[in-house]
């Protein structure tokens, strides 16, 4: 583990970063049912409804690894990773840094 001292560039950037993948993430976890029920009143078929499924599994999947593959700039640890778990919660699982750290200084 790197403990040099980051710069306050360094620190916002990344930070924003972080903070638009978690974004990206709740966003595309909220637009899943609206997306069903539009394709539904559309084509009430079950391949439109599969279809419309498999793009929104694709686009989750990806989203959550980049929200997954987010580093912490303090620690350089992954930001949302410990061990196997991805907890997407406001702090660092490594060193606790707030994802608002550099909104307050």
């Amino acid at each position: 583990m790197d403990n040099s001292p980051v710069d306050q560039v360094t620190y916002v950037t990344v930070l924003q970063k972080t903070r638009r993948r978690r974004k990206y993430f709740f966003a595309t976890m909220l637009v899943y049912i609206p997306a069903l029920l539009i394709t539904y009143k559309i084509s009430p078929t079950n391949r439109a409804m599969g279809t419309v499924f498999g793009i929104w599994v694709v686009i989750l999947i990806f989203v959550t690894f980049l929200v997954a593959l987010s580093k912490c700039p303090r620690c350089g640890n992954y930001f949302h990773l410990h061990g196997m778990s991805l907890l997407i919660l406001r702090k660092c699982l490594h060193c606790q840094l707030h994802i608002t750290t550099d909104k307050i200084t």
